[in-house]
């Protein structure tokens, strides 16, 4: 249908429309089936001089066939207002700044087709219900809207695919139900939106791949614990919550591409759970309670570095900012040939080809560093030692080849290979297992001949000399290193066999520390 054919499309309208609604629902019923796709405008009606003897007035099981419906800048006057059962075709529905009175309104199990606005819309004090309503595809919208004192029901309501915007809107001090409330793909709207005292439940909702925005938003409770979440983005910069809020995610939150809660504001208890594949960002944000992020586990996204630059190298340096091999080049380049500005495109040029070498992945968002840093803050605050480890840990692997000098990034691949960053016990513990084999093999290979005796009496003495030189602290190591050495080598073990002693003690004393540093962060009180 051309856009000119629908606006000569013919409008029930005016007195017509009231006289027909009068009548009844079996009468209108009647009707809309015999011209399923005429417009139906109720434009700045007053319904308060239309209510039943109990001050009601009901749409109740009405149909309104596929036309556009407008409501526009109607008046319901205070009292029990009723659309359960009501069904709205593929037109637009438009309440536009209507006004409802104080009293009850139900639009429950009513379906809407491709659109709805209650933009502007006041609702007076009492029960707004909209559980198990259907929206269809298309923008639901409620933003700018001001609900009195009374509960706010979506519970159980399916929206389709679009827009759902609850913009600049300000709720009473009545509960906020969306639990069990299934969302298409779209984005969600709560921006700028004022909660009252009461609760907002989001428990058990399902979301498809949208972007569901809270920032600036003021509430009082709040309970954010879906059963799915898609391939999401969540806004809450500059989210502000008086009371408890929990964000409890569920295991589909790995697809979240997104969690921002820069600057938001928390003053009660806060619980964040879940297993994320991002980072969540909570720089900048101010509470005054206990964070629980115990259950909290987060990916570090990385990738193979390829041949590019990132926009934060392209800044042209001074030769102090750069790293110790850059400043050395610099220094000992003979000035005529070399000047700051061709440094800076050697130094540019060498890192667009991926070099020095990068021996393991680098963090994809360099901002990672920054938000895990602000998770270790945050668990340290509350003594969550355990969460504060593995924040810390992976802001290491966020810093390495982005932060981190090149040598210092390989020292950290090799802390994070053998002790996880101090968090195992067992890695450090098989690696002084290995080295102590080795160096009992070696001391045995490199045996005098002469000195060989049959049986297991050298492997003896090689597994003393080894187990001495590793645990070198203990009272009975010295005797029974220097007994060992004469056994196996005589006065003079050689050059080769001091070389093996000093690389297994140096090698022994790092790993017993870190064995040492893991007992003492797995045990720490």
């Amino acid at each position: 249908m051309t856009e000119e054919t629908e606006q000569e499309r013919p409008t029930l309208e005016g007195e017509a429309v009231l006289d027909l609604w009068r009548r009844g629902q079996d009468a209108w019923n009647s009707w809309i089936d015999r011209h399923p796709d005429r417009d139906i405008s109720f434009y700045k009606f007053d319904f308060s001089n239309e209510q039943d003897a109990e001050g009601d007035l009901s749409f109740a099981g009405y149909h309104f066939g596929n036309g556009a419906i407008f409501f526009d800048y109607s008046t319901f006057g205070n009292g029990y207002v009723e659309f359960h059962g009501a069904t709205f075709g593929n037109g637009t529905v438009r309440f536009i700044e209507s006004f409802f009175g104080d009293g009850d309104l139900r639009f429950t199990q009513a379906t809407f087709g491709s659109g709805v606005s209650f933009l502007y819309t006041t609702f007076g004090n009492g029960n707004v219900d909209f559980s198990n309503t259907t929206f269809g595809i298309g923008e639901v919208d409620f933003s700018c809207t001001t609900f009195g004192k009374g509960n706010v029901d979506f519970s159980d309501a399916t929206f389709g695919n679009g827009n759902v915007d609850f913009s600049c809107t300000t709720f009473g001090e009545g509960n906020v139900d969306f639990s069990d409330t299934t969302f298409g793909n779209g984005n969600i709207n709560f921006s700028k939106t004022t909660f009252g005292d009461g609760n907002v439940d989001f428990s058990d909702t399902v979301f498809g791949d949208v972007e569901i925005n809270f920032s600036q938003s003021r509430i009082e409770n709040l309970n954010f614990n879906p059963k799915t979440i898609g391939a999401s983005e969540i806004d809450a910069k500059g989210l502000s919550i008086k009371g408890r809020a929990i964000f409890d995610l569920p295991p589909s939150a790995t697809a979240l591409k997104s969690f921002n809660l820069h600057s938001a504001s928390f003053d009660g208890p806060l619980t964040l759970t879940g297993d994320l594949g991002i980072i969540p960002d909570l720089r900048a944000t101010r509470y005054s309670h206990q964070v629980d992020l115990s259950a909290l586990t987060v990916k570090l996204q990385r990738r193979w570095q390829k041949p590019g630059l990132r926009p934060d190298q392209w800044r042209v340096k001074a030769v102090s900012e750069t790293g110790i091999i850059s400043r050395l080049v610099y220094k000992f380049a003979p000035k005529k040939r070399i000047s700051l500005k061709y440094f800076n495109k050697l130094r540019r040029f060498w890192k667009h080809h991926c070099w020095p070498i990068k021996l393991s992945q680098v963090a994809k968002d360099p901002q990672d560093s920054a938000r895990l840093r602000r998770l270790k803050e945050i668990a340290e605050t509350n003594k969550d030692h355990q969460a504060a480890l593995r924040f810390s840990a992976d802001e290491n692997r966020a810093k390495r080849w982005i932060e981190t000098a090149w040598l210092g990034s390989v020292l950290d691949m090799a802390f994070s290979f053998f002790s996880n960053y101090g968090q195992s016990i067992l890695r450090p513990s098989l690696s002084l297992g290995v080295i102590f084999a080795a160096g009992m093999s070696a001391y045995k290979a490199k045996q005098i001949p002469k000195l060989v005796t049959d049986g297991w009496a050298d492997w003896t003495q090689a597994f003393i000399l080894s187990a001495s030189n590793s645990l070198p602290f203990l009272p009975q190591s010295r005797d029974l290193r220097t007994d060992a050495l004469t056994a196996l080598y005589g006065k003079d073990p050689g050059l080769c066999v001091d070389a093996l002693m000093i690389t297994q003690g140096v090698l022994s004393f790092i790993f017993l520390f870190l064995i040492g540093l893991g007992l003492r962060n797995r045990f720490r009180l």
